[in-house]
């Protein structure tokens, strides 16, 4: 099962340290439009023991990406629902940052 989407939540490292989750899904990295509406610039799934918060942690110690400011995400109930949703969301939306041929 895939549930809805939940954010936008800031893109730091305190609210991802204290966010108290290991939910396997897909995450949405990217800032917020006029609108409100997130314009994702990357499209992950986080489906290892420390699901989507551990993903997001490993990004921000990596810190490729000064223009994100907004996450949000889609929890899935199994790990290849996680990795079907990214591929589809991937080719929907063409984030910046994703690779091609991922």
């Amino acid at each position: 099962m895939i549930y809805s989407y939940k954010g936008h939540f800031i893109y730091d490292k305190k609210t991802i340290e204290n966010w108290n989750s290991i939910v396997v899904g897909v995450y949405y990295c990217g800032y917020k439009l006029p609108n409100g509406n997130l314009d994702p610039l990357y499209i992950g799934s986080g489906t290892g023991e420390s699901g989507i918060r551990g993903r997001l942690l490993d990004h921000m110690r990596d810190d490729y990406w000064p223009d994100i400011t907004h996450f949000g995400y889609r929890q899935c109930g199994t790990v290849q629902e996680a990795v079907d949703l990214e591929s589809q969301e991937i080719a929907n939306y063409k984030p910046k940052y994703n690779k091609v041929g991922k």
